[in-house]
């Protein structure tokens, strides 16, 4: 039986319906094994169904009840004073939340006489505990707490670059998604203003938007430097080196139909990194595009 947490206090503002933080002095909150703070509200830490850090926000997502009796998914978004304190405060409580699932589904095992099924492992990423009960035994750990593939039992050095691929937001495909901005700044004879979000997305799926963003900017001026800048950074070579370099490659060649080139550049990684199933997963995909369901089926 683990310790029980020391609390993990931090301060943070609520986010509006419009995406801004309300004015104020910050709130404070705080949690450990059991309960969830949120200045005074109390949340059970196991009902958090998951939890994302996207920059300087925390997005918490709890069961709610509706006004008839239902229960529905909705979304707390928490505003801390940075990006890290964002990430440190996520991880710290999904070690929590996976333990006491793990510990929960250990227990429920158990009462029925099962405990021999009960099978867990500790993600090499991010440490939160992965119940694997009844899951075939694999090369390969996905934790759905950080979003990261891992190879289990390895006697290899870790690759470096594996804690940072996942899937993109935009294209699917598994590559290394980063922070891009998109900024318009328009001018209308009597008002002026601007428009910009951030964006994670792998950088082959910037450059289309990164173009648009240029041209949309050119009439006003003001906006190209943040334009010119994004186009650089999508093109500025490929995000991902090491033993999956190449990646980025693969899946343009992938995505414009190249199935030839894909391949090369994926079997170039494989023969580095032979227990990947995120590039098999690519590759599976541009099978599909090729409408080749039987190779799709088995690179899946």
């Amino acid at each position: 039986m683990s310790k029980p947490a020391k609390p993990v206090k931090f301060k943070f503002y609520w986010i509006d319906a419009a995406g801004n933080a309300t004015p104020g002095r910050q709130k404070s909150g705080t949690f450990d094994d059991e309960t969830f703070l949120l200045d005074g509200e109390e949340l059970a830490v196991d009902v958090i169904v998951s939890s994302e850090a996207k920059d300087e926000h925390l997005i918490l997502t709890v069961p709610t009840e509706d006004e008839n009796g239902g229960v529905t998914i909705s979304a707390l978004v928490l505003s801390m004073r940075s990006k890290r304190d964002a990430e440190k405060v996520k991880v710290q409580l999904d070690l929590i939340r996976s333990r006491n699932w793990a510990e929960q589904h250990r227990k429920e095992l158990a009462a029925k006489g099962e405990e021999h099924r009960f099978r867990s492992e500790v993600c090499p990423n991010c440490d939160a505990s992965l119940i694997l009960t009844d899951m075939p035994e694999t090369e390969q750990l996905y934790c759905h707490f950080c979003d990261t593939l891992s190879r289990t039992h390895s006697d290899e050095e870790p690759i470096p670059q594996e804690k940072e691929l996942r899937l993109c937001e935009d294209c699917g495909m598994y590559t290394k998604p980063q922070k891009f901005t998109l900024f318009y700044f328009y001018f209308l004879v009597v008002f002026y203003g601007w428009w910009s979000k951030p964006t994670w997305r792998c950088p082959p799926c910037m450059r289309g938007e990164a173009w648009k963003m240029l041209f949309g900017n050119f009439l006003f001026v003001l906006g190209v430097p943040v334009a010119i800048v994004q186009l650089i950074r999508s093109y500025g070579g490929s995000s991902v080196g090491g033993r999956y370099k190449g990646l980025d490659a693969g899946n343009i060649h992938a995505r414009k139909g190249n199935l030839v080139k894909a391949v090369e550049n994926y079997r170039a990684i494989l023969e580095q990194v032979p227990t990947t199933a995120g590039v098999k997963y690519n590759l599976g995909l541009a099978l599909i595009a090729q409408g080749d369901m039987e190779k799709a089926i088995s690179s899946f």
